[in-house]
């Protein structure tokens, strides 16, 4: 077992060798064999930043980055084999990252660049699972990922936006989940239980709303929503199911779409195409091979 706390003026380890930043900590615990890490905040210009990293296991890799933050907390727990973990934070104020994973050959990233008060957790409970957040350029954002079972995947895009959140879950295996949110205000949710469930949320402008709940196994479903304050929500339980939603309107003075979709059963397709203004629709389907097809 090695230990290496390190506070005020940290000394730290980097490819190049030894150099100081000023107000940093890191800690690092490792327990178990071949495992590697690294913690870089060589950067002058990184204040009251730190780090902790934690590894149980074998063959586990993580490295964190922290250059031009304040006060940014970084956390890497590692337990298992074969697990990478990778933080980036770069710029911004009050940064926080948290990832924890356990079990084998999971993957991890994150990247906060040039923000403020952004929050990324990511946890990972089985093996060959992969989550990745990207923040970038924004404020007060927030995403967590969290998957439980073997061979999930599961990206958080959040680029030029502000104040935006998203939310990922999935138990299981073989789901995979996207959330790409571009504009401000945005909030965007996705559960998904079973087996090899797909689901992907796209959200432009402003203050748009979207939640996707699937159970069951190999059920599909997209949503794209462009312009502002439209909101979109699917829930389907049961098999082969497929839903999609497409909502646009007419800027700042238009959208305020409404979408609802429930289908439980099998192999049920529901389609909704909104654009202009205001429009709602709500679908339900029970049964098996029903299709719905609505545009306004």
């Amino acid at each position: 077992m090695s230990k290496l706390p390190i506070t005020s003026l940290a000394l730290l380890i980097s490819y190049s060798g030894l150099t100081y930043a000023a107000e940093n900590s890191s800690t690092l615990d490792q327990i178990g064999n071949i495992n590697h890490a690294l913690i870089d905040q060589s950067d002058n210009s990184a204040i009251d930043s730190h780090v902790k990293i934690s590894q149980n296991g074998s063959l586990n890799n993580a490295k964190s980055v922290q250059t031009d933050v304040i006060d940014s907390l970084i956390h890497q727990v590692q337990e298992g084999k074969l697990n990478h973990a990778y933080s980036l934070q770069m710029g911004g104020s009050g940064n926080e990252t948290l990832i924890y994973q356990s079990g084998m050959d999971n993957r991890s990233n994150t990247y906060q660049i040039a923000t403020k008060n952004n929050q990324a957790t990511i946890r990972q409970n089985g093996a060959g699972n992969e989550a990745e957040i990207q923040q970038h350029l924004g404020s007060d954002n927030i995403s967590v990922i969290e998957q439980i079972g073997t061979v999930h995947g599961a990206m958080v895009g959040q680029y030029a936006s502000f104040n935006s959140e998203a939310h990922i879950f999935q138990d299981g295996s073989y789901h995979e989940a996207i959330i790409k949110q571009e504009g401000t205000g945005h909030y965007a949710g996705i559960s998904q239980s079973g087996i090899s469930h797909y689901a992907e949320i796209t959200q432009t402008d402003m203050h748009n709303e979207a939640d996707i709940i699937q159970r069951g196994e190999t059920n599909n479903t997209t949503i794209v929503q462009v312009s502002w304050y439209n909101s979109a929500y699917v829930h389907q339980d049961g098999y082969m199911n497929q839903a999609t939603i497409m909502q646009s309107g007419g800027g700042a003075m238009g959208g305020g779409h409404l979408a609802i979709v429930n289908q439980s059963g099998g192999m049920n397709e529901a389609t909704v195409i909104q654009s202009g203004f205001s429009g709602s629709v709500n679908i339900t389907q029970t049964g098996y091979g029903n299709t719905a097809v609505v545009s306004q």
